[in-house]
């Protein structure tokens, strides 16, 4: 099945993470979710789950143990820094959780996919993505987040050993699942976006003709269309099973890059007392994390708005169809209405579209909560100011 080789390289990694399942069968009528599979995913979101209460209690009621520069950071330092752990536990969990939920309803979706493949095969079809440039990229920034995090929280913080397990460990899971995730809705968004590609080309090519009976016209453009609307649904399936994870893992990536831009700021604000070592150390963790989470959401949504295009951009090209003939009109008018009334893009679960233009309206969004969190500092310092005066 292409489908499977295709996604060979990041299947495995995704699968022992229960972000996909493991699925048995030798072809396309027989691939379906295992019962080992089934079980496994079920046991390690239950065991995510437990610790993640765990973690998530510890964190909450001992947050002042968590505290990465004790001399350095006020309330407001701690509070966010609290709430992006916590956030940090969640985002990893509900990852789990909802793909171990949508693990069927996947394996059909990869079920679909293969069977698709053998009409384009036959039609000529052979390409294939690979992420591995764009996967190093993302796992070497997750990695060099986990390094300096090592160092700041081991060699830097006053943070007792068994919390500083706790808390690199929620770091590594979290790194981990972003990471993985990112990487395979990167290659398989992209693979399809390929195969959308592909009946796009052969579709502007059949409207370019002009000598082929009207009864083998109809034939051909029939059939692309039917396997267009197949590819339709198969990506709206596609983002309604990652429509959670991805709710997750950028509301996590989007605090993040918002709270780390502010420690940033407040490093470089901070007064004389701090030693230079100790202002580097904060702004080395701050901007690592931005920019990890920056290339990781960059990842996915740059797949999820070429795969976007590339479906939307099937309509434009039906529309020329009008110039042959009304037979080919009636065929055209079910799949353009739809395209018109419903165009198809990415969401983290409905809440907001995911494209190019995603990081733009984060990062317009981070400026504005930033100016706000700066404002809080602000204030406080002027209180502690005053109350040292008094």
């Amino acid at each position: 099945m292409k489908i499977l080789k295709d996604i060979q390289a990041i299947a495995l990694p995704s699968q022992l993470c229960a972000l996909v399942p493991f699925y048995t069968g030798d072809d396309e009528e027989t691939l379906r979710l295992g019962r080992l599979g089934r079980w496994y995913g079920r046991l390690l979101a239950l065991i995510m789950l437990i610790s993640s209460l765990f973690f998530g209690e510890d964190v909450l009621f001992a947050s002042r143990e968590y505290r990465l520069v004790a001399s350095a950071q006020g309330d407001t330092e701690e509070i966010n820094r609290t709430i992006e752990t916590l956030l940090c536990i969640g985002s990893y969990t509900m990852m789990v959780l909802s793909n171990v939920q949508n693990a069927s309803r996947h394996c059909r979706t990869l079920r679909e996919i293969a069977r698709i493949d053998e009409y384009l095969e036959v039609s000529g079809f052979r390409e294939n993505y690979s992420c591995r440039k764009l996967g190093t990229l993302v796992a070497t920034a997750a990695t060099g987040v986990l390094g300096v995090a090592f160092y700041y929280i081991h060699f830097q913080s006053g943070i007792g050993s068994r919390r500083q397990g706790i808390l690199l460990l929620v770091y590594f899971l979290q790194l981990l699942y972003s990471t993985v995730l990112s990487i395979y809705l990167r290659t398989i968004l992209m693979n399809l976006s390929l195969r959308i590609g592909f009946l796009n080309r052969k579709l502007d090519a059949f409207i370019l003709q002009e000598s082929v009976s009207s009864g083998e016209n109809w034939r051909e453009l029939s059939n692309l269309i039917e396997v267009l609307c197949k590819f339709r649904y198969i990506t709206e399936n596609m983002n309604s099973v990652a429509g959670v994870a991805l709710l997750f893992f950028f509301g996590f990536a989007f605090y993040t890059v918002t709270n780390q831009s502010y420690l940033a700021f407040a490093t470089l604000t901070a007064s004389a007392t701090n030693s230079r070592l100790e202002v580097a150390d904060t702004m080395g963790l701050s901007c690592a994390w931005v920019l990890a989470e920056t290339i990781t959401m960059a990842v996915i949504c740059s797949a999820c708005d070429c795969l976007a295009s590339e479906a939307n951009g099937t309509a434009q090209i039906l529309a020329r169809v009008y110039g042959k003939s009304k037979q080919f009109q009636n065929i055209a008018d079910k799949f353009l209405t739809k395209s018109i009334k419903q165009e198809l893009q990415f969401t983290a679960y409905g809440f907001f579209s995911i494209d190019n233009s995603t990081l733009f309206k984060i990062f317009s969004a981070v400026t504005t909560y930033l100016v706000i969190l700066i404002q809080f500092k602000q204030l406080e310092d002027s209180k502690v100011i005053e109350i040292n005066q008094d």
